[in-house]
């Protein structure tokens, strides 16, 4: 297994936020119910018809997102490295019943699980600034799409990124925040204390290393796997409060507010496999 100081410090943290995800949080879990619960317009717009597909749903964490892909025809497997995230999921699938398969691992290592060949690969909010190595990320992908299959991937943007504060929480837009963390070769110190799901619980596991890669890194690496570029889109909008400036409209998107100049907060990427 590929796990080192920062993996460890990572899987701590996400431990804890499933902990607290499952209780009182954003996702609500107390009221979830699998036919109720959507994807956002932008993944069902992407995915399309996925009646008899088989998707492998890559960082799944609590297993929410993977059960609305089940529901809406496909045979899901996902994973994610946390343990915690993984049975809080596998817990909700035994009490509604549902099929989804979890495995806890890194994603680097899925090749021994064995999983097989998929037609879609799915990531999305919140993922790669969590992934070091690029190129094995894209040959995880690569190696368990089947000819044809397709790999999307929904983010927020590297510029959106390369303007936050990874020291404090949700702080304002200011270009004195511009940082060259994606020139760097290892991580960049996070210090998040607070979910980005419950505003109220101090975190524990405070310390944290999360990754800045540019949009040229992220699709080189999948290219370099054989794959080829089919869209991408930048979106003004984001899944979480990036800044403190950004309201929630009516959709519950993250946004500046109306009129006001905004930057790529947001970003989608589909790539096929040749």
């Amino acid at each position: 297994m590929i796990e080192n100081f920062y993996d460890s410090k990572n899987i701590r943290f996400w431990d804890e936020l499933a902990k607290i995800h499952v209780d009182k949080s954003d996702y609500n879990i107390s009221s979830y119910d699998p036919i109720k619960y959507k994807l956002k317009s932008i993944e069902i717009s992407e995915l399309g018809n996925l009646i008899g597909k088989k998707v492998l749903h890559l960082q799944c964490h609590i297993g929410l997102d993977s059960f609305a892909i089940e529901m809406l025809g496909a045979n899901v497997t996902a994973v994610d490295y946390s343990s915690v995230a993984i049975e809080t999921a596998k817990s909700i699938k035994r009490k509604f019943g549902l099929k989804t398969k979890f495995y806890c691992a890194n994603v680097y290592d899925l090749s021994s699980l064995n999983l097989g060949e998929f037609d879609f690969v799915f990531t999305s909010y919140g993922v790669i600034v969590w992934i070091q190595h690029l190129n094995l990320w894209a040959k995880t992908i690569a190696s368990h799409l089947k000819n044809g299959g397709e790999f999307i991937i929904i983010d927020e943007h590297p510029f959106s990124r390369m303007l936050s504060n990874p020291s404090q929480d949700n702080t304002s837009l200011d270009n004195s925040f511009i940082s060259p963390h994606h020139i760097l070769d290892g991580p960049i110190k996070a210090n998040y204390k607070y979910s980005y799901a419950n505003r109220e619980v101090l975190l524990k596991n405070q310390e944290q290393y999360v990754y800045f890669h540019s949009l040229s890194e992220i699709i080189t690496s999948l290219l370099n796997e054989s794959m080829q570029l089919i869209k991408f889109k930048e979106f003004d909008k984001c899944f979480y409060k990036a800044f403190s400036q950004l309201f929630k409209n009516e959709e519950g998107w993250w946004c500046f507010e109306h009129n006001t100049a905004s930057i790529p907060l947001m970003f989608l990427l589909k790539v096929k496999k040749y």
